[in-house]
């Protein structure tokens, strides 16, 4: 059901251009708390895939290892590798055991095809990331992966 109510005053718009004026921020005492490094920006859940430090990995490179990775998704070679995993999947979803075990070096060259393709276009993102630097930002993404994986089918299972 829709609700009437009075119309609120507009803010001032630059020039009449809509959406050209910026709104205020709130004026008060308590400046917005600062954000802790390597927090996640919008809370969600925590930690994302990466953790605040990898071993061998300085916090400025793994910062430009962040936004790489981020890059990453808009990459064509990446977006192909993806759609391969997505396709198997769906191929799986209904196979028998027998057909999954079949597919299983199926799903290990489409996760070295997606990682081979990860990596160049995070070098390819970022002239001053290394190869040897990459490599350990993935292998940690990689063995999160796993261990939510593993989380996930362990409350599945807990769920039947």
């Amino acid at each position: 059901a829709r609700q009437s109510a009075p119309a609120a005053a507009e803010p001032p718009k630059a020039d009449g251009a809509p959406f050209a004026a910026k709104p205020k921020a709130p004026e008060g005492d308590a400046p917005e708390a600062p954000r802790k490094q390597g927090a996640p920006k919008f809370g969600g859940k925590s930690g994302g895939f990466l953790p605040e430090e990898i071993e061998g990995v300085t916090p400025e490179q793994l910062n430009k290892c962040k936004v790489a990775l981020f890059k990453t998704f808009q990459d064509e070679g990446v977006k192909a590798a993806r759609a391969k995993q997505a396709e198997l999947r769906k191929e799986a979803e209904y196979a028998s055991d027998d057909e999954k075990k079949n597919l299983r070096p199926q799903f290990e060259e489409a996760a070295l095809d997606l990682r081979k393709a990860t990596k160049e276009a995070m070098l390819a993102a970022d002239d001053e990331l290394t190869a040897d630097v990459v490599d350990k930002v993935l292998d940690v993404v990689e063995e999160r992966m796993k261990q939510r994986m593993q989380q996930g089918a362990q409350q599945n299972g807990k769920k039947k």
